[in-house]
């Protein structure tokens, strides 16, 4: 018997159930299809934070990635943003919310880039007010053709573009699953459907582009080795480089302190064996491993042998190595070790067969954050300058790793400033953003500081006291001087505070009972990493 952990095979994630939440009806769906060179098509789903106003307003675009079966429409889309009631929360700042679904996400990215580029050009022809603020989100592989069709477009007028979660350095599927599926979707078995369903996603142009090990490398390459189409991106991808003329973020649901997946490269991840007591029944074994991590040393990634009476596959060993250890990386994960253990045909499990891990490295932290992948095990936040090997503007990553594009409590503080810093909706000189954080109406000019007086008279000197109602996250200055012509003297600092009034006295010298204070609000961003 295996000493193990056995993961109990269960019910396959299926995108757009797991949030369990209902979305709201859009407020119309426009077709859209890109331009030559290329003919993709796809569906831009448009929910206006105010149903009846003019125009877009305030418009943030998101670009959905890579769905494996193209299965995904507006209610998985919409629940995916809506984690942590983030889309909610952004329509409530007057954001209209529009979503780019691709009707073959798997297709060449260079052409849903175009697509892209479509979506763009319509919003910018439907905005009401082309001077408010204009938010482009990439999440994974849509952070690619955002990314793209934001450089093919000169006068995109994006102000801020967010990059979540993208492999702009590539992405991994392990290689021992991706050989699994190739060496069991040639048994023409219905049990083994789903192996073929996964092989054919991974033969499609988008993740042949993507992936950094792919199974249909040339034999004698390394595990790093990738599928032809790969380098061709790569290299259209570097002709153009990154955005430059809208402020760029990027965040990484990886790691950024060089934490790995808690397994080591070349070890076992799933073991299944099975020998049937029936005439008909198969005999099945089959090994997947970690990809190795050795200078050039081939190791065994897969081991697969199918025979049932008259029928079988040969037995396949596939050996590689790799300079990277792309499986258990710092990055975002994926499940897919579990899906595949998951699907295995009903039946064919017995107490000596198990999976050890759930998920692997997807996307990894360096990649996510546009870091060249040879600083794939880095503790970035050891770097002294971090953004010096990074194009983007502004970078975040995650302290442990997370689940690829999930957005929780801590990334969704990066993401609503990102969304409404930089436009001042009600003009009363405080951006969106610090509306949010001090808890006023941003369409609204009620931000103002009311600062009350009262005079005691003392033998001494006059007392003075002060009073305002407090904003969260605001820190406040008192100043003070005996005439508007001199000076002002600072006479103390008032941190964030949970209170809601302030109170405070100050005594005035006899001598110079005249004098002048001035408070000076200043919202404090609570974001600091």
């Amino acid at each position: 018997m295996s000493t193990k952990p056995i993961i109990l095979a269960g019910a396959a994630l299926v995108a757009g159930s797991i949030w369990g939440q209902s979305a709201p009806a859009p407020t119309v769906t426009v077709s859209l299809t890109s331009a030559p060179p290329y003919s993709v098509t796809g569906d831009l789903f448009i929910l206006k934070a105010d149903p009846n106003s003019p125009g877009l307003r305030c418009p943030v675009l998101v670009v959905e990635g890579f769905d494996i079966s193209n299965s995904m429409g507006w209610e998985a889309l919409y629940g995916l943003l809506n984690q942590e009631n983030l889309a909610e929360g952004i329509m409530g700042y007057g954001r209209d919310l529009l979503v780019l679904n691709f009707t073959d996400s798997a297709a060449d990215i260079l052409a849903n880039a175009a697509l892209t580029a479509s979506a763009i050009g319509y919003i910018n022809a439907h905005r009401a007010d082309p001077d408010d603020k204009f938010t482009a989100v990439g999440v994974s592989l849509g952070g690619l053709a955002a990314r793209k069709a934001l450089v093919d477009t000169p006068a995109h007028d994006v102000d801020t573009w967010i990059s979540f979660d993208a492999p702009h350095e590539g992405a991994n599927i392990p290689l021992g699953l991706q050989e699994f599926f190739e060496y069991f979707s040639t048994v023409n078995r219905t049990e083994f459907d789903q192996a073929r369903s996964y092989l054919a996603a991974l033969d499609r142009p988008a993740a042949r582009q993507l992936l950094l090990a792919h199974h249909s490398r040339s034999p004698d390459a390394p595990a790093g080795g990738s599928a032809p189409e790969r380098q061709d991106f790569v290299n259209a991808m570097n002709a153009v480089g990154y955005p430059t003329d809208c402020k760029t973020i990027a965040i990484s649901n990886g790691s950024g302190f060089g934490e790995k997946l808690p397994f080591n490269p070349g070890e076992l991840i799933i073991h299944w064996d099975y020998n049937g007591g029936g005439f008909l029944d198969p005999n099945i074994d089959a090994d997947v491993y970690a990809l190795p991590l050795s200078p050039n040393t081939p190791a065994t990634v897969f081991y697969g042998r199918f025979q049932v009476v008259l029928y079988g596959r040969a037995p396949k060993t596939v050996a590689s190595y790799s300079p990277l250890a792309l499986d258990n990386a710092p990055g975002g994960y994926r499940p897919t070790y579990f899906e595949l253990f998951a699907n295995l045909p009903p039946g064919y499990i017995d107490g000596d067969d198990y999976c050890s891990q759930t998920n692997h490295c997807f996307v990894p932290t360096v990649s996510a954050l546009g870091i060249p992948i040879a600083n794939l095990e880095s503790n970035l936040a050891s770097q002294a300058d971090l953004l010096a090997l990074s194009p983007f503007d502004e970078i975040h990553y995650a302290d442990q790793n997370e689940a690829h594009v999930e957005i929780n409590p801590r990334n969704k503080r990066w993401l609503i400033r990102a969304l409404l810093e930089g436009y001042d909706t009600d003009g009363d000189g405080f951006d969106d953003y610090q509306e949010f954080l001090m808890g006023t109406g941003y369409d609204a000019p009620d931000s103002a500081l009311e600062v009350n007086a009262t005079v005691e008279l003392q033998p001494g000197g006059d007392r003075v006291l002060l009073s305002w109602a407090l904003f969260p996250n605001v820190q406040y200055e008192v100043w003070f001087t005996g005439a508007l012509d001199q000076p002002w003297q600072l006479l103390e600092t008032l941190p964030p505070s949970a209170d809601p009034a302030a109170a405070r006295e100050y005594e005035i010298d006899a001598e110079a009972p005249a004098g002048f204070f001035l408070v000076v609000a200043a919202p404090a961003d609570p974001v600091t990493d």
